[in-house]
């Protein structure tokens, strides 16, 4: 039994979020914060595959879930989950955190604190003030309008000091020539790197804004759940820097194929999230990957334990698997 580890079951507890994997032995993988609405079809459509599958053929299992999900018009972040789950059974079976697991590069993450989309000054100064003196790397400040975005750049800088990163994300919100605006921007006060700066996953405008700026353009959103199309933008640089948000952009498995397929081109992968399961799994690839610089870490959601935060740096578990540690009374 010990040595294949099938796996028995998909559950999910209403109670406290976790969607879970069964073996016959007891171990389960674990992902949390995971809705109801979200787990039904998860459940529905893959557990006719993962059921019976060993805990060993973890990337065999992802691949068909991923080509099952799709056939589905489910989106990336459902067979995501699924694939962290696995990879927290993985490392279970193993008696590894994750990190370790994959590769195990390095046990600490260097992180920076992302900012609230406002264009009030006196808060984003507290903010980056705030994050500054915690011993955080750096401030992401949100751009939500092209020259209100200038003018804070500059006073946050004046604030903050020459030695402090700042970063900035576009969220997608702007044209070429608000980009460029912000970009040259970013580059009059050495800003670390600009992320997202373009809407409607424009690909030529990426590349002609990362030909005219000297700072690193950031950016995933362009490529769907295509690992390939991700590459493609390496090759071509039309990007300086890919970038994946987990669960959105597909699970673990996604993210290495992704940063490997960077390392191999010299370049970097930055790696995001969203909700407590991509925080933890974000957290455990940027342990496991060299070429991924800094991650964002604000706040989290209900029902998880702050991570142990120490000179800059995020201290990644040493408890096998995800190394979830719920609060509120809900087992880990």
């Amino acid at each position: 039994g010990k040595v294949l580890m099938p796996i028995t079951q998909i559950i999910h507890s209403s109670n406290d979020g976790l969607l879970r994997l069964c073996t016959d032995d007891g171990t389960e993988g674990r992902v949390p914060d995971v809705a109801a609405s979200l787990a039904q079809p998860i459940i529905e459509t893959y557990a006719p595959i993962v059921t019976g599958s060993s805990v060993w053929e973890r990337d065999r299992v992802w691949r068909a879930c991923r080509d099952m999900g799709r056939a589905a018009g489910l989106t990336p972040a459902s067979w995501a989950h699924v694939d962290i789950a696995l990879w927290d059974l993985f490392a279970k079976a193993q008696d590894l955190p994750v990190f370790r697991a994959i590769g195990g590069f390095r046990d600490c993450i260097p992180f920076y604190r992302p900012g609230t989309e406002t264009t009030a000054c006196d808060v984003v100064i507290a903010e980056a003030l705030s994050a500054r003196d915690e011993g955080a790397l750096g401030y992401c400040l949100q751009a939500v309008r092209a020259d209100a975005t200038t003018d804070l750049l500059r006073e946050l800088r004046r604030e903050v000091g020459a030695e402090f990163r700042i970063l900035c994300d576009g969220g997608q919100r702007f044209d070429l020539e608000g980009a460029l605006k912000i970009g040259r921007a970013l580059e009059e006060i050495d800003g670390h790197w600009f992320a997202e700066p373009l809407r409607d996953t424009d690909v030529t405008g990426l590349q002609k804004l990362s030909d005219a700026l000297s700072l690193p353009v950031v950016a995933g959103a362009f490529m769907g759940d295509s690992i390939l199309v991700g590459t493609r933008a390496l090759t071509t640089r039309a990007v300086d820097r890919v970038r994946i948000v987990l669960p959105d952009g597909g699970g673990i498995t996604e993210a290495l194929k992704l940063a490997r397929g960077a390392e191999a081109l010299q370049m970097n992968c930055e790696i995001d999230w969203r909700g407590a399961c991509g925080f933890h799994a974000a957290a455990h690839v940027m342990g496991a990957v060299r070429n991924a610089e800094l991650l964002s870490v604000g706040p989290l959601p209900e029902g998880i334990e702050a991570p142990v935060i120490e000179k800059g740096h995020l201290q990644l578990s040493m408890d096998s698997g995800l190394g979830l540690r719920l609060t509120q009374g809900s087992r880990s």
